[in-house]
């Protein structure tokens, strides 16, 4: 006779419980509307067209006016400028180089790079706004910094590499700083609700420029090289 083991009788295991996820409550945005609320209609129609129509993305936007795009690829690269080719791929997948792109806007210039991260040296944004003009920069990048500057008559009036996180709004010119109150975060107050960083930094150049913003840059053949990082290495 054969005995085995006695098997002890099992019982169907439980099914696995779905682990429930429960929704953050949203943030209060009552701050955020009164902002708004208290913007002039030509602030509050430059808000509403960055914040709700144009789809910029990610990179380096530069405007300045008045101004050609000859002036202004000879200001910001100087008098040999450098045209990416297709040698310069490996340099600008190694994160080494970007290249920025130029388009007439009106009187203005629109110049565009996609990585966020070749801010100008604010040498550069003063010499764009020489004898009169005027020129701003705003900025995103993949680790979510968002950047704003802008020069007239030649001097930097304000740069900040984050400019939402300065410690006080009044560290912010006041022509520009309602627009920025709806993007600024209150480092002693409660997190609230605000408006998109880089929404916002493109309506503050484009109030400080004259100059829009538009995505048909990214469609000119012609972009020149500059290193990475830019504006950080020097200054």
């Amino acid at each position: 006779m054969v005995v085995t083991d006695a098997v002890e009788p099992t019982s169907d295991p439980s099914p696995t419980e779905t682990p429930t996820y429960e929704q953050p409550p949203p943030l209060d945005r009552t701050e955020l509307d009164a902002h708004l609320a208290a913007l002039t209609p030509e602030d509050r129609a430059l808000a509403d067209h960055y914040l709700h129509e144009a789809r910029l993305g990610e990179g380096t936007w530069v405007v300045a006016a008045p101004m050609t795009v000859e002036e202004a690829k000879a200001l910001l690269l100087g008098p040999s400028p450098q045209r990416a080719t297709a040698a310069d791929e490996k340099a600008y997948m190694d994160a080494e180089i970007s290249a920025y792109s130029f388009l007439q806007v009106g009187d203005g210039v629109v110049a565009w790079e996609d990585t966020g991260f070749a801010q100008p040296p604010e040498r550069l944004l003063a010499a764009l706004s020489r004898d009169g003009a005027a020129s701003a920069l705003a900025s995103e990048n993949i680790e979510a910094m968002t950047s704003f500057g802008y020069a007239r008559d030649g001097e930097v009036v304000f740069d900040d590499f984050e400019y939402a996180f300065v410690d006080d709004l009044e560290m912010i010119p006041a022509e520009v700083r309602d627009l920025a109150a709806l993007a600024w975060v209150d480092p002693d107050a409660p997190m609230v609700e605000g408006a998109d960083w880089f929404a916002v930094a493109m309506a503050m150049g484009e109030k400080v420029t004259g100059v829009r913003a538009t995505n048909a840059v990214r469609d000119v053949r012609d972009s020149y090289v500059v290193p990475l990082p830019w504006g950080p290495e020097e200054g």
